[in-house]
Parts: C-alpha cells; sequence; structure tokens
C-alpha cells in the first residue's frame, strides 16, 4: 500500500511538470544595481572631515557632516573593476537626477554649498561641508545649518558591464539611462 502511495504522489508531481512554457520573465542585468535613499536633516551626522590632495605633498581637509548608506554590493572588485555612481534630486519631486559631487552657490552668495560622495566596501559615505565664496567670508556653524531632506541616487556597476555601457555611448550622468540600458534585452 504504501509503495502504491509513493507511486501516486510521483504521478501528481509529473502531472504537474507538464504544460506550455511560461512567459518570459523582464530582461534584467544582475551586472547594475540601483537603490534611492532619503536624507533628512536629521540623518546628517557631524563631524567628518573629507580630504583632498591640493598640491604636491597637500592635503586639504574640509570638515562636513556626513551619511553612511550601507550597499553589500559595493565589494572590493566593484572599487577596483566597476564604479559607483551617486545623483541627488535637487529640487523635490521633479524625479530630476544631479550627478555628484555637487557645488552650488548659497542664495547669500557668502558660500558654497557641497555634497561629495566617497567610497568603501559595503558603504557609501555622502558629505555635506560649506566653502567660502569669497576671502574674508564668514561661514555659518554647519551643526547648526538645517540640510533639507533629498533623494539619493545610486547605481553600483560591475566591471564587465561598466566597459558595455560605455561602448554603448550610455550617458552615465543620467542614472535612468543607466537602468534602462541594463534592462534592455
Amino acid at each position: 500500500m504504501r509503495e502504491l502511495l509513493v507511486l501516486f504522489v510521483v504521478a501528481l508531481f509529473l502531472a504537474g511538470c507538464e504544460g506550455d512554457m511560461g512567459p518570459a520573465g523582464p530582461a534584467g542585468n544582475a551586472n547594475v544595481m540601483a537603490g534611492t535613499i532619503s536624507i533628512s536633516n536629521a540623518e546628517w551626522l557631524a563631524y567628518s572631515s573629507w580630504t583632498m590632495t591640493t598640491d604636491v605633498g597637500t592635503i586639504t581637509a574640509k570638515s562636513t557632516r556626513y551619511v553612511e548608506i550601507p550597499v553589500a554590493a559595493i565589494t572590493a572588485d566593484i572599487i577596483e573593476n566597476g564604479a559607483v555612481l551617486m545623483y541627488f534630486e535637487a529640487e523635490a519631486g521633479t524625479d530630476q537626477w544631479t550627478t555628484l559631487p555637487f557645488e552650488f552657490l548659497h542664495y547669500t552668495g557668502v558660500y558654497f554649498i557641497n555634497i561629495v560622495y566617497e567610497v568603501q566596501e559595503g558603504m557609501i559615505r555622502l558629505h555635506y561641508f560649506l566653502m567660502r565664496a569669497y576671502q574674508g567670508a564668514t561661514l555659518p556653524d554647519l551643526a547648526a545649518v538645517v540640510i533639507p531632506t533629498y533623494e539619493f541616487k545610486y547605481v553600483v556597476i560591475e566591471g564587465t558591464a561598466l566597459k558595455a555601457l560605455q561602448t554603448s555611448g550610455v550617458d552615465l550622468s543620467q542614472p535612468d539611462g543607466i537602468t534602462e540600458y541594463a534592462t534592455m534585452p
């Protein structure tokens, strides 16, 4: 009796495997990953620094507020051979993406607002800082500056996909073009 029951279950299983193949799923590319994150004033931590070599043997550091965004897709191979691109929506709700790094003169004309990013394994670190527009300008206290809520988009591209994007002439300054290309059949 037990053998008959097993044969019956196997027959049902095999019958369920017959039939026409279903429709193809959406095209995709596992070599390109994108995500978005909204960051409010309270999420910008104080303080970090962003440094840059500004002359032979000279490094200049800027005090920043920062946010760390965990992105597991950023591996050592991505850092070495691929790319991580960052964009933000400068005007909320417009769906117009601006590439980072970004610099913009504050409406007072006294200082520039800067947003830059750095990439490490498993993480993107955003930096927000101010720079004088002219010699002698007084900067506001960075910790007291209210940073508007911005939407950020990141795109992580493996090395082979990056080469294909570049060869195809895809504009890397536009995240939608990258993701559209990555999902083409």
